[in-house]
Order: structure tokens, then sequence, then C-alpha cells
């Protein structure tokens, strides 16, 4: 993820109660669970920019938004499509679920599966790592969940990849401008490299709703 240059935590906590402001119409001071929320962004290096067009993407859902805590899923959504940010110590991983882990691997399975040539040709390579997760899930009686987690993340990359190749070039064309659109309005106030990589991951995610793929990684 591409963090702005030299921008403290002070002054991304400041942005995010303005843009807050600005999108209710009212003065907006984050609560303690909100700051905390924005620290852990901060800390885990989500652009300024990432947040931002989350927070747009929050509001177009639900006009009323109150708390940063319900813009929570369409930033960590972005965040999670796109490039791993530099690496950075991590406590040990905690267990996944296994039955809404396998339910979920399922159903994004079923979801490829569905696509018909050429579309479905894309869906290879995430298709096979799944195989791999299930077979693993299904003889390790303690698997090892830090590389289960890595290895979600990387299926979760090749199906945001994938989904992009299998649109047809008509609708990826309008999710480009609709990328282009979101940042837009926070042109100027953020980093111009924050800006496209929110924009690519913007896309990413789109045109996995687009296909209607479940996300893994975030279990």
């Amino acid at each position: 993820m591409t963090e702005e240059p030299g921008l403290g935590l002070e002054a991304y906590v400041e942005a995010i109660e303005g843009h807050l402001r600005a999108r209710r119409g009212v003065d907006h001071t984050l609560s303690p669970r909100d700051f905390g929320l924005a620290r852990a962004w901060h800390q885990a290096g989500v652009s300024l920019a990432t947040v931002l067009v989350g927070m747009d993407r929050a509001f177009e859902k639900e006009a009323s938004v109150s708390s940063l805590a319900y813009c929570r899923r369409f930033v960590d959504d972005l965040a999670a499509a796109g490039p791993l940010p530099p690496p950075r110590p991590a406590p040990p991983a905690e267990s996944v679920p296994v039955p809404e882990l396998e339910e979920v691997l399922a159903a994004l399975r079923e979801r490829m599966n569905a696509f018909a040539p050429p579309a479905s040709a894309s869906f290879g390579p995430p298709l096979r790592r799944i195989q791999e997760i299930e077979d693993l899930l299904a003889v390790a009686s303690r698997p090892n969940w830090s590389y289960v987690r890595a290895k979600l993340r990387e299926i979760d990359d090749e199906v945001a990849r994938a989904a992009v190749q299998a649109l047809p070039p008509s609708e990826l064309r309008e999710l480009h401008a609709e990328a282009a659109r979101a940042i837009e309005r926070h042109r100027g106030r953020v980093d111009d490299a924050a800006l496209r990589d929110a924009q690519d991951r913007f896309t990413l995610q789109r045109a996995r709703e687009r296909l209607g793929l479940p996300r893994v990684s975030l279990i």
C-alpha cells in the first residue's frame, strides 16, 4: 500500500475527520473507537487516499453514516485489493474458523466455475490454489495458520486480477471511468501516487463485485 511521504498520524486523523465533516455536514471528532481504527490503518500503511475513497463508498451505500466504524468494511476491502504493504512485525496468526473458510472457498470456487469461455480461462490459477488449501485443511489437524492466511491473500490477489481479465472490454472501461471519478474529489488533497494506488484498488474491488466473487482473506 502506498502511504503518503511524511504523513503523520495527527494529519491522517485530521484528514479523516475533515472528510467526515464534509460528507455529514456537521462537526465531527473521532470517538476513541474510531481513532483506534484510524490509527490501526495508519500503522498498517493504508494510504489516506484509500481510506477516503473507502469512506465515499460507505456513504454511497448509507447516506446517514455517523461513524468511521461503519466505513471499515469498505476501507478494508479496498486496502485488501492490490499489492501488499512492506512486511511488518506481526503477532502469531490466530486460527481461521475452518467451517466458515471452507464454505467461502466452496462458494468462490462454484462462482468461478460458473463462467463460460473465454472468461473462465482467467480463473485457472486461483482455482488451483483453492484446491491446495482445501486439500491441506482436509489432512492437517493443526495447519500453519500464517501459511494459510498468506495463501488466502494470494488467492484473493489472483481472483482480482482474473476478474479484471474476465470482464468484457466495455464493462472494464466503465470501471476505469468509475474509479477515476471516485478519486477525483480527493485530487490535490493527497499524494498523487497514493491516488493512483487507490484508483487501481477501486478497479480491482469493483471487478470482483461486478462478477460476484467473494473475498476469502478477510475471514
